[in-house]
């Protein structure tokens, strides 16, 4: 079980890996033609903003389970790194379970989002807003599976110490 689990983790990590680094790429491609736009001469296309706004949200929702499973997640540990590292881990897990559970509350809301945004369509080019839309569904449903990965042992636990 463990390893068909550890499989599955596999490869959603990878489906998010490669979708962090496509919206990544793409947000560098739309900005450079925005950056260029302001080259006298050369204009950049009215769609390029709303493209980088599209391809942040993908990042976000692609790169944010994938921080939660490898630890990297904001953390706010003024009062844990005062206590002993037991016990560092213990709140450690029990933040994870909140998470998942909050995570879990929203998603319905989120799935709700995205179903009545059907028929909306972008405004400056013809794409369906349903697959920005998604985006909001995917960032809830990302952090509680790659959570529950990390608290059953496929991921690192969050990091307590200063990377200055």
């Amino acid at each position: 079980m463990r390893k068909v689990l550890g499989a599955v983790v596999s490869a959603l990590s990878a489906i998010c890996k490669a979708g962090t680094l496509l919206s990544f790429a793409v947000l560098i491609c739309v900005v450079t033609v925005q950056v260029l736009g302001r080259v006298p001469g050369i204009s950049a296309p009215a769609w390029t903003e709303e493209v980088a706004r599209f391809a942040l949200l993908y990042l976000v929702a692609f790169s944010c389970g994938l921080a939660a499973l490898y630890g990297e997640l904001v953390n706010v540990d003024l009062v844990t790194n005062a206590l002993p590292a037991p016990v560092q881990l213990v709140i450690s897990k029990i933040v994870d379970i909140i998470v998942v559970l909050f995570c879990i509350m929203i998603a319905p809301g989120a799935y709700g989002y995205v179903v009545n945004s059907v028929g909306e369509r972008a405004r400056s080019f013809d794409m369906p807003m349903t697959l920005v839309y998604v985006t909001i569904f995917i960032i809830p449903v990302a952090l509680a599976v790659f959570t529950i990965a990390r608290l059953l042992g496929f991921g690192r636990p969050m990091q307590h110490e200063e990377m200055i």
